[in-house]
């Protein structure tokens, strides 16, 4: 008779080996939409071997082909499934799309629609800047709960429970960075809002506030650009904007619902 203690750890290797496999996908974008084994195992972070046996698998399923000789894309099956997406009519994206471009048009900097997807915060739409020194960031990008400003608005709308579970899992946090994160979740739960000052990337300066529908917290309205061209008031003013365009929004779906 298997022994049971066995089950839970196979049950992890499974889930592992499956989240491994969406990141794999998720490694491709509309910038990157060719890749090589070798760039995916890099960036993953995993075993080259294992690369190609994920690849081999995707490749059966009809998700994954080759390009050219050692190199891969997505196949066509992926149009499929994002007119899917669409067509289940998420309507935030779509009332949230006016005020993107109009706060984007205002402010002069990338603006970005933002959900918590588990235990990521996901980019699922977005305002180009008019600038031709602009943040690049692609619809579907993943990104961690603990840094920016639309992560950390996203976590501190997670139950006490489930964040204190996510932060334990961040293992290059130490107890007090841990412990800070906690005091600034009850501020920024009650303001609505956040800046960030180069915690994703350098020189990077961002601003994001809370989308509500009926009183929870869905998704949140960033702005993110370079810190060197925005001066206090610029930022001021840009603040100003992401929270009323949040609140636009958010009145929006409240009306509808």
């Amino acid at each position: 008779m298997p022994d049971k203690t066995d089950v839970p750890v196979q049950r992890r290797s499974g889930a592992e080996s499956s989240r491994k496999v969406l990141h794999l996908l998720l490694a491709f974008n509309e910038r990157r939409h060719t890749r090589t084994a070798a760039e995916l195992a890099a960036e993953l972070g995993t075993p080259l071997s294992s690369v190609y046996r994920y690849l081999s698998v995707l490749r059966e399923e009809g998700m994954v082909e080759e390009a050219r000789p050692g190199e891969y894309r997505l196949s066509l099956l992926f149009v499929g499934l994002a007119g899917a997406a669409r067509a289940a009519g998420d309507s935030l994206e779509k009332v949230a799309r006016p005020v993107l471009s109009s706060v984007a048009e205002k402010g002069g900097e990338t603006t970005l629609l933002i959900k918590r997807v588990g235990w990521n915060a996901t980019c699922v739409d977005r305002a180009e800047s008019p600038h031709p020194v602009r943040l690049q960031f692609e619809p579907g990008q993943p990104m961690i709960l603990h840094k920016g400003s639309a992560s950390r608005v996203l976590l501190a709308s997670m139950p006490p429970d489930d964040r204190r579970r996510y932060l334990a899992t961040v293992k290059d946090l130490t107890a007090p960075q841990r412990e800070q994160i906690e005091a600034d979740v009850d501020t920024v739960a009650r303001v609505g809002w956040v800046e960030s000052f180069g915690e994703v990337d350098e020189g990077i300066w961002g601003a994001s506030a809370v989308i509500r529908d009926c009183g929870d917290v869905v998704a949140a309205l960033g702005v993110a650009g370079p810190l060197y061209r925005l001066q206090h008031a610029d930022r001021a003013r840009i603040i100003d904007l992401v929270v009323g365009g949040a609140a636009e929004i958010s009145r929006v779906l409240e009306g509808r619902s």
